[in-house]
């Protein structure tokens, strides 16, 4: 035990120096339980600096393998680890990082059934997700359990974190949840996700350091936390602006409704199999193909049609023919649904489809139909 001693004061030296760390303040974060959900572009930084810092147990979820795409922004893999579970991967490399805490790993997605369990094990719950049904989940669980929840989203450029839950203890009132910042999902062509949107790799990088930096404050009781603000950063621009986030009412037991968000979601015979477009396109029915895709995508090759971009779609719904049948398609399906719903809520009256598994499963079918353009 001497040895470990000796151990702590060196690994924690730069820090406990701080007069706002501390001895005191290094057996807080040795004490503290911290739950990460998400081992991608977010949560690999967090991991990283929570274990650096010494945060005593770090909780990953996450059911997603290592793939190569992954490499240029999450950067607590390698090459070597690709194909593995992101949780194992990420287990071993902070144990390389710093043997001396206690990493719990689970290799399956937050659920309405294991949510509240899971996290009541934890003091802080960080959100690492990339998609909102998760965030409502999570931040739904937050508030059941009175967990503070450190939220943070990314897209392309851009990022927002905040902290939500927070129970002040000087003011003894609980801050605004992730509810009071969106009620209800955003509209469909906004909540795209880094495989979709894309993603410049220091981007997550960036915000999950200051989510870090807020579950430090939290469990160090020092600053300010970003609770009743959102922080959104232009890494572009360099543009950074804070904005309050005003609490509203809301029931207090959320149990029987947790994560549910009344969004829109397609019927079933809105999804068109790969099968029955090829069949479509053999009998040249009258149907309208729309590739929501980039312009960059769209250019490697397509199904034919017209290419008018998700982000467009809103300002472009005069060129959809109404009188046909409208099938929209995208790489992997994602974009095409939120197109299809996107056109569906402006009041569009059409027989509306979305391509299923997208032009990748399509082609992987149906490889003569691909159009080359350039």
């Amino acid at each position: 035990m001497q040895c470990d001693i000796k151990t702590d004061k060196s690994r924690y030296s730069r820090q406990t120096i701080l007069s706002e760390v501390g001895t005191e303040g290094q057996n807080l974060l040795r004490n503290s339980k911290v739950l990460v959900i998400g081992a991608g572009g977010l949560g690999c930084p967090v991991l990283l600096y929570l274990a650096g810092a010494g945060v005593g147990t770090i909780g990953i979820i996450d059911n997603d393998i290592v793939d190569v795409s992954n490499l240029h922004r999450q950067i607590i893999y390698t090459t070597d680890d690709v194909g593995d579970l992101k949780v194992l991967a990420a287990q071993r490399r902070i144990k390389q990082l710093n043997p001396e805490i206690s990493v719990r790993t689970v290799s399956t997605l937050l659920n309405t059934d294991n949510a509240l369990s899971t996290l009541s094990e934890y003091d802080i719950i960080v959100d690492a997700t990339d998609n909102f049904d998760a965030k409502y989940l999570i931040s739904d669980a937050c508030v059941e359990c009175k967990k503070p929840m450190v939220y943070a989203s990314i897209s392309q450029f851009e990022g927002q974190v905040s902290v939500f839950n927070y129970y002040d203890r000087h003011t003894q009132q609980w801050g605004p949840c992730f509810r009071d910042l969106f009620e209800t999902p955003p509209p469909p062509h906004l909540t795209q996700n880094c495989s979709e949107a894309g993603v410049l790799g220091v981007i997550p990088g960036l915000l999950g350091c200051f989510q870090a930096n807020e579950v430090l404050k939290l469990i160090l009781c020092i600053g300010a936390p970003l609770s009743g603000k959102l922080l959104s950063i232009d890494c572009l621009g360099n543009v950074s602006h804070l904005l309050s986030v005003n609490k509203k009412p809301r029931a207090q037991h959320l149990t029987k409704n947790l994560g549910l968000t009344n969004a829109p979601t397609l019927k079933d015979s809105e999804l068109l199999s790969a099968d029955k477009l090829h069949e479509w396109i053999l009998n040249k029915d009258s149907i309208q193909l729309i590739d929501v895709r980039d312009v960059s995508e769209h250019q490697q090759g397509s199904l034919g049609g017209s290419l008018i971009p998700l982000q467009e779609i809103i300002n472009r719904l005069e060129e959809l023919d109404t009188t046909r049948r409208i099938v929209f398609y995208c790489k992997s399906g994602a974009r095409s649904k939120a197109a299809l719903l996107t056109v569906r809520n402006a009041g569009k009256k059409a027989e509306l489809y979305s391509l299923e598994g997208g032009i990748e499963r399509y082609l992987t079918m149906h490889p003569e139909d691909r159009i080359h353009l350039s």
